[in-house]
């Protein structure tokens, strides 16, 4: 039979359904990100640029015209992640052929258009200088199916200051006061794909941190640089004046901050830091090896013995400091007394917490320019597990030394185990876990961003257990 054919309004209607669904896809972004905060923190420009356009933001690959991947390439297992991602996006690519897909960050920057001979879909590879270009790249590429484009150009002057990503976890906060790094260590790929140091204005930074605390009810914010102690702006500055100008001018409550470098770190940081409660005593300083020639071909520009000093240093002046670190193992040339040696530094600091790594090659760095990769990888493995299982021992250790102890805690969220417990950080950093205390009759909206006074009763090496005693403020 026949099948009766449809009245032209009626098909003018459903075209124009899917003309409108079409363009909403078309206008939504997904941004994945993976890597430091730092990448974070870009994440958050990149919505913020899309959002002023009018694009939506939204929590899935399926719903998006748009996924972007902002990517880092500190280590091989970070590019091998991308790569396994790519493929998985490869059947919404045959879905819709519209789609862009999108490579940001580090790991563009610096493996550039070899991205694109790699057989995966892929159509734009932007460095992270590079984003204020994204949304016109984008409709740009609406006008032209089938084009890509490939932007990385580093700048010696953007810092994205006027804009305002809001990378906020609750009562948390990242803000990236600088950009870029100028101490080339020879493992390290970011001074090539960052470009070199630029500091924000200070100005803007102290708008930014006032904004998050009245609009977004933010307490505690995290500033984030690849050297945050070489920041000094044109204006005049340095980070120690910036963060007592962020306490002075400010009503937030905790200032954290990440990375520091151990070779030109302030007395006078650390004499800010023991005057005042919200300035959080925790440094996250990494020493990379113990061993001082180990340090020397990494051109790290500090000995062993230096490192040593300034623990001294950190801990004469702020005796309650909770130190972090980074160690990479099995670096070119290391050899089983170098890494004794790091693990004898590692035992004799006592840190709270590592990340630990072993070394992998990575494109244009120096370190793969001078030096074989001689160290097999079983002994890399290997020296990886001895390093993390001492940490173990001492995290262990540090934590039960905390038992019975009082620590203010700063209510963040639900545990990741519970929503019956609640999670905070010590104005140290450490993670607490404590009940929900029935009599409160609180749901957590009433308790996020409030200190709450613990007394910490058990713990793991990763955490501490604790009881609420009451509310502090």
């Amino acid at each position: 039979m026949k099948q009766p054919s449809l009245q032209p309004d009626i098909l003018s209607g459903i075209l124009s359904d899917e003309s409108e669904k079409r363009h909403q896809l078309d206008r939504n972004i997904f941004v994945e990100t993976y890597g430091c905060q730092m990448n974070e923190y870009d994440s958050g420009i990149v919505r913020s640029l899309f959002k002023d356009r009018g694009y939506s933001a939204v929590r899935s690959e399926e719903e998006a015209g748009v996924i972007l991947l902002n990517t880092c390439a500190v280590r091989e297992k970070a590019h091998e992640r991308v790569y396994g991602r790519l493929q998985s996006l490869s059947y919404l690519k045959k879905r819709n052929p519209r789609l862009v897909i999108g490579i940001l960050g580090c790991m563009a920057q610096n493996l550039g258009e070899d991205l694109f001979a790699m057989g995966l879909p892929v159509d734009l590879i932007l460095g992270p200088d590079n984003y204020r270009n994204l949304p016109e790249l984008i409709d740009r590429m609406r006008d032209e199916p089938g084009r890509s484009y490939q932007l990385t150009r580093i700048s010696s002057t953007e810092t994205y200051e006027e804009l305002e990503p809001e990378v906020v976890s609750g009562p948390l906060a990242f803000v990236t006061i600088m950009r870029g790094c100028n101490n080339f260590c020879t493992f390290c790929v970011v001074p090539y794909t960052r470009g070199r140091e630029r500091s924000r204005e200070p100005g803007s930074i102290v708008r930014e941190v006032q904004n998050l605390i009245d609009r977004r009810g933010v307490r505690e914010i995290t500033l984030l640089g690849q050297n945050v102690n070489s920041y000094r702006h044109e204006s005049g500055g340095d980070f120690t004046d910036l963060v007592k100008r962020l306490l002075d001018e400010t009503s937030i409550r905790r200032i954290r901050f990440t990375s520091p470098h151990p070779h030109d770190f302030p007395e006078r940081l650390l004499r800010l830091m023991a005057e005042t409660d919200r300035f959080c005593s925790s440094i996250h300083m990494p020493v990379q090896s113990g061993s001082t020639e180990v340090l020397r071909r990494m051109r790290r520009d500090y000995t062993a013995e230096e490192y040593m000093d300034l623990v001294s240093l950190i801990r004469d002046i702020v005796p309650d400091v909770e130190l972090t670190t980074d160690v990479i193992v099995g670096f070119p040339g290391e050899t089983e007394e170098d890494f004794q040696k790091t693990l004898d530094l590692v035992e004799k600091v006592g840190y709270e917490k590592a990340y630990m790594f072993h070394y992998s090659e990575r494109e244009h760095t120096a370190a793969k320019k001078q030096y074989a990769d001689d160290v097999p990888e079983e002994v890399k493995l290997e020296r990886l597990t001895r390093l993390i299982a001492l940490q173990t021992r001492i995290s262990g250790e540090r934590n039960r030394a905390d038992h019975g102890r009082e620590y203010d805690i700063l209510l963040e969220g639900p545990s990741r185990r519970s929503d019956k417990e609640w999670m905070g950080r010590t104005e140290s950093g450490k993670v607490v876990v404590m009940p929900v205390p029935a009599e409160l009759q609180l749901d957590f909206l009433q308790a996020q961003g409030r200190l709450a006074r613990i007394v910490v009763e058990s713990s793991s090496q990763a955490t501490l257990r604790g009881r609420f005693v009451s509310f502090v403020q």
